[in-house]
């Protein structure tokens, strides 16, 4: 298995404490950008698919 960097980010808006844990994988294929445009892309097209029905 590939090692995973891990970082932990705290950020206060207003009254709320959000605490962000992120992981990324050296193995891993793709980054989060790519992943995201490509859920999205996907998304669309079968949303297009559905509609065309």
């Amino acid at each position: 298995m590939g090692e995973k960097t891990i970082s932990v980010t705290e950020k206060v808006i207003g009254d709320t404490l959000y605490i962000i844990e992120s992981a990324v994988s050296s193995t891993a294929k793709e980054t989060a950008y790519d992943k995201l445009k490509r859920m999205i892309l996907n998304d669309t097209v079968s949303l297009e698919t559905k509609k065309a029905s």
